[in-house]
């Protein structure tokens, strides 16, 4: 039973009226609450200091955090921002952290002050990320940093093998046009210089460095090329994403607690690991195996001394798990979540699955309510 004695908690209950005990009810309520609400917000959405907009009672511990790293739109943005205490939404361009230029978005309630960037720093070019492809790399290829993340691997090889036929019969000078297009295939087909007048694709090794992953990291059994590009492109950018959880290191400096919704392949728990940050436990959501058992080899290579739960899907995150865990781990000290990609759901807007982030929002209160009745 949640405390409804405040301002916010009598707010944010207002939100959750009609979600059912049962699990199945409750995720199916959540859904239509969620849409419904949406359907009658039309707020703006500015670009002000996110700490600016947090209330003294939002701005407390536990802390929360959302992000997303799919084109949504600023509406959806400022949909999201309303079941979120009203906070505004932070967006980074991760090509100022990385070799990669893609926009990510967060709302959380972190403080902003005394941030700083994840040592040593990751690559911040194409070139420091694949080192061996300079010597090949022509001066008009201007490419600088990936803009785009192709999972696509079929009939790459023989475009690879059109295109260097091309620039073996001009001796390597195209025309201006034979430039425009060599270059439009690059940049959609995510290609790279591996030898004289010779392309290939960018490989998920590649990539991972780019990303701010450890080597490999996304090998695993049950994983081809494409899966891995793919669980990549729909991750956090890590040393993006650390330097805005940065705070944490001064906030919770004998480490952190954190219940992890959507966790992929780990993008949250490598970052804070990447900041010195002592991760003490870590409950992790996460609906595929594959990258369940990612995160898992991660956590026993890397040596953690904490402890991981995984949990396979959100149905079984009942209220009561849930209050046994806050009890096992005396509480969390971050929510956090990254939403999961579901294009081919049609209740998705943008890339955004609302049931799942109805369920992110559920927890969210029912931590913080409960860990302010215990203070």
């Amino acid at each position: 039973m949640e405390d409804t004695s405040n301002s916010e908690g009598r707010m944010w209950l207002e939100a959750r009226r009609g979600i059912s005990s049962s699990t199945n009810n409750r995720v199916a309520a959540s859904r239509r609450r969620v849409l419904g609400i949406l359907e009658d917000r039309n707020p703006t959405m500015s670009m002000p200091n996110p700490c600016k907009s947090l209330t003294s009672v939002v701005a407390k511990p536990p802390y929360f955090f959302y992000g997303n790293v799919t084109s949504l739109s600023q509406d959806s943005w400022a949909r999201i921002s309303q079941f979120l205490y009203s906070s505004q939404p932070e967006f980074a361009n991760t090509q100022l952290y990385s070799a990669l230029s893609r926009k990510e978005g967060y709302i959380h309630n972190l403080p902003i002050e005394d941030r700083f960037h994840i040592h040593p720093k990751g690559a911040m070019t194409i070139e420091e990320a694949i080192p061996h492809s300079r010597k090949w790399w022509p001066s008009w290829d201007d490419r600088k940093q990936l803009s785009y993340i192709s999972c696509e691997t079929s009939g790459v090889p023989l475009l690879c093998d059109r295109l260097g036929r091309i620039l073996a019969d001009c001796n390597g000078l195209p025309s201006a046009e034979q430039r425009r297009q060599i270059l439009q295939q690059c940049r959609e087909k995510n290609l790279i210089w591996v030898g004289k007048y010779k392309l290939g694709r960018l490989e998920p090794e590649h990539l991972e460095r780019i990303m701010g992953y450890p080597f490999q990291h996304s090998q695993v059994a049950g994983f081809g090329v494409p899966e891995r590009l793919g669980s990549l492109k729909h991750s956090f950018q890590t040393d993006t994403l650390g330097y805005h959880l940065s705070v944490l290191r001064r906030l919770v400096p004998g480490g952190v607690v954190i219940l992890s919704f959507f966790s992929g392949i780990g993008g949250v728990e490598i970052a804070l690991h990447r900041l010195g940050i002592v991760l003490k436990g870590v409950v992790s959501v996460e609906t595929c195996e594959v990258k369940r058992k990612i995160l898992k080899k991660w956590w026993e290579s890397s040596g953690q001394s904490g402890e991981l739960i995984q949990i396979e899907d959100i149905n079984k995150l009942s209220s009561r798990r849930l209050e046994d865990l806050m009890k096992k781990f005396k509480g969390f000290d971050l929510v956090v979540c990254q939403n999961p990609y579901s294009a081919a759901d049609s209740d998705n807007l943008s890339g955004l699955d609302f049931s799942m982030f109805a369920e992110f929002v559920r927890v969210v209160q029912r931590v913080r309510s409960t860990m302010d009745g215990d203070r």
